[in-house]
């Protein structure tokens, strides 16, 4: 019998770095937590592009929003998606 993780609360403002993190160690991906800092891009923590897509769908998902294309990669690290949610979903 394999246990399935609860899913994640909606995200509402003020959203944190926290959360964020939560949202990572929710889904698949090669992003070292230890090394991530609020302002450290995504990719030098260990991200592919597709840990990336990962994340980003983990986002949308949990804010039931759409991040636009030209938005996504401005939103690189922890803080700047922070940001972006909290002036996005205020």
């Amino acid at each position: 019998m394999s246990e399935e993780s609860a899913p994640l609360p909606r995200l509402r403002p003020p959203v944190s770095s926290a959360q964020l993190r939560l949202v990572i160690a929710n889904i698949e991906t090669r992003i070292n937590l230890k090394n991530l800092e609020d302002d450290t891009p995504l990719k030098d923590a260990g991200a592919d592009s597709l840990d990336f897509f990962n994340f980003i769908l983990a986002v949308e998902d949990v804010c039931s929003i759409v991040i636009p294309s030209e938005d996504i990669y401005r939103v690189n690290t922890l803080g700047g998606m922070a940001r972006y949610l909290n002036g996005r979903l205020s």
